[in-house]
């Protein structure tokens, strides 16, 4: 029920923000004039427009390089990269019925710090760059003849180091990453009313009473008090039906007034992404009987809130399926030029069954939650606060981080679709972690009627929610994770884990360490973030440019550069694998439907967690790989639909113990059932059928296919006794219907025999030896007058000096001798001093140079190609399902190499400084390998990253390229 001390929490807030600063939220004023279109600019280069007064017309008018912009739109698309000041120009007409009225010109966002001038006079300022903002300005309009206005900008600075204008330098400024974004990028409009004004309208609703619950925020300009009527009424917005009217009559002080009340609805209709129904509060003032000032704004019957660790809406328990929303486009940048874009991306979302967008660190633009709100979508509203150390550190960054918080709830709190605020993300400094109680509270202040997340992905302490009208936290773990394309059974496992005790884990089976940051046990969890990646079809994707982009923005040249980047890259080193560039991107992202598909399963079938978020709906910037879509807004076919089908409220999750077997083993077999609708009994259908479609195992009985997750099916096959490809496919139907099908594969194989003559083997391990022995192999220690006939085969650890052995070794190879590392110890990447470092091996007679290679959101390819190395195995192809276990983590570059595994990415992070990472765009294309041989002297050594060592006896695939290894070597030294 709603509680007085509510109503009186509202009165205590609405009287403490009266008296702030940050009265503008975006409301529809019903008496406007637009000031969209065509404006003039000039971009200040050398910042001389305070000194020569550029604001004043005739001074703005003499210069010469005056430009056309259309507003609103940022200015890059007129001016590459441009960062720095600009002076806006603006000639405009007022009605003369406007002559006795309070005007006020109203911006939605202008980035990032504006001066006003109007007709030569100073009008005010605004810092921040993502939230809107007005001025009283009706003393210097005039309403016979042209106005002028006329705005200083001083643009975001990221990528010039050097550069500090009015004491703002580089990554200072709150800022979004997509972007340079400078300028008026939203919309303007002049706002006429009476001596009374409404500065903000706020809703909130009440689902157990079914109260709307109305603040109005009043300005009276009047220099004595007023009476005044305040009459509110409440409209369906799609019949236009009135449904409620309530009149208050008010005296109102001059100056700033509060009023609060509350409207009862007689079974209103309740706001979901199923049904967004919409309500429209009206609020008109009345003074001697004249209307002077109306506003509007729409709302919905709503309430988003956890209990007994699940998300719940409007009451009923609700499963989030989130996708994070970059918010990059391919021609207007920071928004789309035709909203229709915008409609486009959210009706795929909604169609591959995500019901919340969480947009990255940026307030959308209204136009984009107009959209929210009318089609049903949740939405997970941030402030434009970056994470990861940025912005970077300055004594402003406090005051900045709190107007930020305060503006962007203040300007959303009203939207339907905005159910919950996320402060931070990924905390690690301390003036912020200092704060996060602080800014938590001034959120609640501002919006008692939200859930309030403190910070995504618990970096700082573990994350902390408060529910609605509460300022009591809750723990709660909210994770990210990105493991690769590579969900193997110890990483579903790390998903499982999350929420239980150590204990508990054991008696599960759960494997591993749980994924996340500071997690606890038996508390409400949520993936926040989650994904792979893979790139976009560029022969496509860059026609689309082509035809309809502008080659001077960010968007167009990213994607122009790394499509011909890797079209050279595919042509020239990899035309005997992939007949066209195109063929490479469509496994790629094969691969990353894979991915996407098995970690929303992996989520799904921990009972403890109530919500993923898959990253992303559309890539950007540096984040080029995750989108499902590309950024035209066209799915990529293979990612999309397999990401649909494990957002299906009814699904399967399959597992095969193990992914690789060899002949003569019996497979287990696991179906977990995951329903996010009602229970029922069902019969289950679990088929095993060999490369040919031939059924070689079957299982079918009824089963309890009940709510949220259950154990279906725990099973094994009878044992196999032929090499090949299987695939397990179960089937769950009533009645004969199916209800929900998925499948999964699994290998089996011979393992090729190893030769009989004997091998050298430097093990610090213990791995090798013991797999050696147990294959028959004849070992002998190695010497420094070793025979150059019999090949060494090293395993050493990480971390350790080795420089007397390779020593050794190495004379031994320029003898003649031939040594395999199938591990090598080497010094990985790390970041040192705000830059990306590559790693190095140690104590070799040459360089190597190390790289990352597992993926992240951004996909990298381990394309095999067809030798003898990979006998039995697949080729030609990328590494992926049968590799799983095996595929390197780390990858050798700047060395020449044989393409036997031919690695190709492109640096998600460019070589330079951390700040900067954000806006500078992809890194260029890169090729590495992951096994190669280096002549030196008459004999070669083998390097090799693959993930050999650790899976020797555990999987056949480790084991047979271990052993073709060998034996390719030795046929070379019998040579």
């Amino acid at each position: 029920m709603f509680k007085l001390s509510v109503l009186k929490q509202t009165l205590i807030f609405l009287m403490a923000l009266v008296l702030s600063p940050f009265l503008h939220a975006q409301k529809s004023h019903h008496e406007t004039q637009s000031l969209d279109g065509q404006w003039q600019i000039i971009f200040d280069k050398e910042n001389n427009g305070k000194t020569q007064q550029l604001y004043k017309n005739a001074n703005f008018l003499a210069q010469k390089n005056i430009k056309p912009i259309t507003v609103p739109s940022v200015w890059e698309r007129i001016e590459k990269d441009y960062e720095g000041v600009a002076i806006y120009r603006k000639a405009f007409k007022v009605d003369a019925a406007w002559q006795d009225n309070i005007v006020h010109i109203n911006f939605d966002a202008v980035n990032y710090r504006a001066e006003v001038y109007l007709n030569d006079h100073v009008v005010g300022v605004h810092e921040g760059g993502f939230t809107p903002f007005s001025f009283r300005i009706d003393s210097m309009l005039h309403f016979d003849k042209e106005n002028v206005i006329t705005l200083r900008v001083v643009g975001p600075i990221l990528l010039d180091t050097d550069k500090v204008i009015d004491g703002m330098g580089a990554m200072e400024t709150p800022q979004w990453r997509g972007g340079i974004t400078g300028g008026i990028w939203q919309s303007v409009r002049l706002i006429a009313s009476k001596k009374t004004f409404i500065d903000d309208l706020y809703v909130h609703t009440n689902l157990a009473t079914n109260e709307t619950n109305v603040a109005l925020e009043i300005t009276n300009f009047d220099e004595f008090y007023s009476k005044d009527t305040v009459r509110i009424d409440i409209e369906e917005v799609t019949s236009g039906k009135i449904v409620a009217t309530q009149k208050l009559d008010r005296s109102f002080q001059p100056g700033k007034n509060a009023v609060a009340t509350t409207i009862k609805i007689k079974n209103p209709q309740y706001w979901s992404p199923d049904s967004p129904f919409l309500y429209k509060a009206i609020v008109t003032l009345i003074r001697d009987g004249e209307k002077s000032h109306a506003v509007s704004d729409r709302f919905g019957y709503r309430e988003f809130t956890i209990q007994d660790k699940r998300f719940y809406l409007n009451g009923k328990e609700t499963y989030v399926k989130a996708v994070f929303l970059e918010g990059v486009y391919p021609v207007g940048v920071a928004t789309p030029i035709d909203l229709a874009m915008a409609r486009k991306e959210i009706q795929l979302a909604k169609e591959a069954g995500f019901n919340m967008i969480r947009p990255w660190r940026r307030p959308p633009q209204p136009e984009w939650l107009d959209l929210a709100d009318e089609m049903g979508v949740m939405v997970i509203g941030s402030p434009v606060l970056e994470c990861m150390d940025l912005p970077v550190n300055t004594p402003d960054l406090p005051r900045r981080v709190n107007f930020e918080i305060t503006e962007t709830i203040r300007k959303d709190r009203n939207r339907p679709s905005i159910v919950m605020w996320e402060l931070f993300n990924e905390l690690r400094r301390p003036i912020l972690k200092q704060m996060m109680a602080e800014t938590a509270m001034l959120a609640r202040d501002n919006d008692p009627s939200r859930l309030i997340l403190d910070e995504s992905g618990g970096w700082a302490f573990g994350a902390k929610v408060y529910l609605p009208h509460s300022r009591k936290f809750e723990h709660f773990n909210d994770v990210h994770t990105y493991p690769g394309p590579n969900m193997t059974n110890l990483w579903y496992d790390k998903f499982l884990g999350v929420g239980h005790t150590a204990q508990q884990r054991k008696a599960l089976g759960i494997k591993g360490k749980p994924i996340g940051h500071n997690v606890k046990e038996n508390v409400t969890s949520f993936v926040s973030e989650l994904g792979y990646g893979s790139y976009v079809d560029y022969t496509r994707v860059n026609a689309q440019f082509a035809e309809q982009g502008n080659p001077i923005v960010p968007a167009t040249r990213y994607h122009k550069k790394l499509g011909q980047q890797l079209e050279q890259t595919i042509t020239t080193e990899l035309s005997n694998v992939y007949q066209s560039p195109t063929a490479f991107y469509h496994e790629q992202q094969e691969i990353h439907a894979l991915a996407n598909a098995r970690m929303i399963e992996a989520t799904r079938a921990n009972a403890n967690v109530t919500g993923y978020c898959v990253h992303a709906l559309t890539g950007g910037d540096w984040i080029m790989g995750a989108g499902i879509l590309d950024l035209w807004r066209n799915p990529k076919e293979a990612v999309y639909e397999k990401t649909k089908a494990a957002n299906q409220p009814r699904i399967l999750s399959l597992r095969t113990f193990p992914r690789n077997a060899y002949v003569g083993s019996a497979i287990k077999l696991s179906v977990t059932g995951i329903n996010d609708l009602s229970g029922l009994t069902a019969t289950l259908h679990v088929e095993v059928t060999d490369a040919h479609g031939n059924a070689i195992w079957q299982h079918k009985k009824a089963v309890d296919y009940r709510r949220h997750v259950s154990q279906l099916m725990q099973d094994a096959t009878d044992k196999i006794m032929r090499a090949g490809k299987y695939l397990v496919t179960a089937t769950l139907s009533e009645n004969g219907k199916t209800i929900t099908q998925n499948t999964i594969e699994f290998d089996v194989f011979d393992l090729p025999t190893l030769s009989k003559n004997p091998i050298a083997i430097v093990d610090e391990t213990g791995r090798l030896r013991q797999y050696l022995t147990d294959q028959n192999q004849a070992i002998i220690g190695f010497t420094d007058n070793l025979a150059i006939d019999v090949p060494v085969i090293v395993a050493l650890k990480q971390n350790q000096d080795y420089r007397t052995l390779n020593q050794q070794l190495q004379r031994f190879a320029e003898r003649g001798g031939h040594v395999i590392y199938l591990q090598f110890p080497y010094q990985r990447p790390k970041w040192n001093s705000g830059v990306l470092s590559r790693g190095y091996s140690q104590f070799l007679p040459f360089e190597v140079d190390i790289k990352a290679s597992s993926g992240l959101w951004a996909g990298m390819s381990h394309v095999v190609a067809e030798h003898p190395i990979f006998e039995k195995l697949p080729q030609n192809q990328a590494m992926y399902g049968v590799y799983e276990n095996v595929r390197a983590k780390m990858s050798m570059v700047g060395i020449e190499h044989d393409h036997i595994v031919t690695v190709v990415a492109n640096d998600n992070f460019p070589d330079m400084t951390l700040m900067k990472r954000h806006y500078a765009g992809p890194g260029d294309v890169w090729t590495g390998t992951d096994i190669t041989s280096v002549k030196l002297g008459r004999g070669e050594i083998w390097l090799n990253t693959l993930e050999l060592i650790p899976h020797l006896s555990r999987d056949p695939v480790a084991d047979i390229i271990t052993n073709n290894l060998i034996n390719y070597v030795l046929k070379r030294v019998q040579k």
